[in-house]
């Protein structure tokens, strides 16, 4: 089976945090970096066998999607007799907006192509000014793939999706936070420390509730009103005899900050 390639590395760093907290899949652009990715498959196999469900049972809380030598990618290498196989990609980018915890993009210079749809299948985006958003497929006389088709109107609306995903028109990191896709536009410098002020806002809230809001979320984009609203009530039953309540409750009275179990246990 062909294959495009994805330059995509796997693997457990530590960066401030330690390893029991963040995960990172760190994203190698094509332009700037002559090393051969791995295969689309094999970041599923990773995804499927190993990295997601490892990360999904273990007590890691965090899955940051990160930039490496100031770009993050220009998505699939198109190369000589390599197509992809799009049900591979198709899985890949349901895993990803699957995923039962945060999910935290890290975003510098370019950014095309699968690329781009990868980062809107996140929770948080921080990026750059000088980030550069391209959703090239139709330059190279291709379609839309990894779910952009499907998500990039739900956030920035039908009218401009059409506009950047028809022209292949390239907008970089301010445009992108102007269009509310951002979590946060920062500096190149400020990218490390601004992850660290998210991760640490995100320690203060109850874990097992910020993945049932994503839940949430994720269905709700999917159901109608009252599918959503049911949804809400059966969840919100479900908090009131847990623990985490109780010491938010406790926390509150007692006026400091609650010291939540932080784990997806029930």
């Amino acid at each position: 089976m062909k294959k495009i390639k994805f330059l995509i590395l796997f693997f457990l760093i530590s960066n401030s945090y330690s390893a029991e907290k963040v995960v990172y899949i760190d994203i190698k652009n094509v332009l700037n970096n002559s090393e051969v990715g791995i295969y689309v498959n094999k970041f599923i196999n990773s995804l499927q066998d190993k990295k997601i469900k490892e990360f999904e049972k273990s007590d890691t809380k965090y899955l940051v999607l990160n930039r490496v030598n100031d770009n993050f990618s220009s998505g699939a290498q198109l190369a000589e007799n390599l197509n992809a196989s799009m049900e591979d990609v198709s899985e890949a980018s349901k895993m990803l907006w699957e995923c039962k915890k945060p999910v935290i993009a890290v975003v510098d210079g370019v950014c095309a192509g699968a690329a781009s749809n990868m980062i809107l299948l996140s929770d948080f985006i921080i990026a750059t000014p000088e980030t550069r958003f391209i959703e090239v497929f139709a330059r190279r006389g291709l379609v839309v793939d990894f779910s952009g088709s499907w998500i990039l109107p739900r956030i920035i609306g039908v009218q401009k999706a059409k506009e950047l995903m028809m022209t292949a028109s390239e907008i970089n990191g301010s445009t992108l936070n102007d269009y509310g896709v951002l979590y946060k536009l920062v500096e190149k410098s400020d990218l490390d420390t601004e992850l660290d002020n998210l991760v640490s806002l995100l320690d203060k809230q109850s874990f097992i509730s910020i993945c049932m809001i994503k839940d949430q979320i994720r269905k709700g984009l999917n159901t109608n009103f009252d599918e959503s609203l049911s949804n809400e009530t059966d969840n919100q039953n479900s908090r009131f005899v847990h623990s985490d309540v109780m010491e938010g409750m406790s926390a509150f009275v007692e006026k400091r900050q609650p010291d939540y179990k932080n784990t997806l246990d029930e």
